[in-house]
């Protein structure tokens, strides 16, 4: 919990990709970790592994890249809605966590 409290949604835009790699898998968990079942979490990153400096910060950033993304999301109990670009090029992961009892493979609308 965070603060002792849990959410019904996260959003980090332009955030998460900021961080080194092992920080992402443990941001991502931590996110997993406040969410209610069925919570939500909006999130953006380059769908494609790469490393770049970040236009608003000059930050180095990396994307661990949409199919790590799914992994790393699966392995702490969220699944992925869907991915989508904006008209800005900005790529989007949808996901919720999965109830006790629902499947990895699970969609919602």
């Amino acid at each position: 919990m965070f603060f002792g409290r849990m959410f019904d949604g996260v959003v980090a835009w332009g955030v998460i990709f900021l961080l080194l790699p092992e920080e992402q898998r443990r941001l991502i968990q931590r996110i997993a970790d406040i969410l209610v079942p069925g919570g939500r979490l909006l999130f953006t990153s380059c769908p494609e592994p790469l490393v770049w400096n970040d236009a608003m910060t000059g930050l180095e950033s990396r994307s661990l890249g949409a199919a790590e993304y799914r992994r790393q999301l699966s392995a702490v109990g969220l699944s992925v809605i869907s991915e989508y670009e904006d008209e800005g090029q900005n790529h989007y992961f949808d996901a919720f966590k999965r109830g006790p009892g629902e499947s990895r493979t699970m969609t919602r609308a």
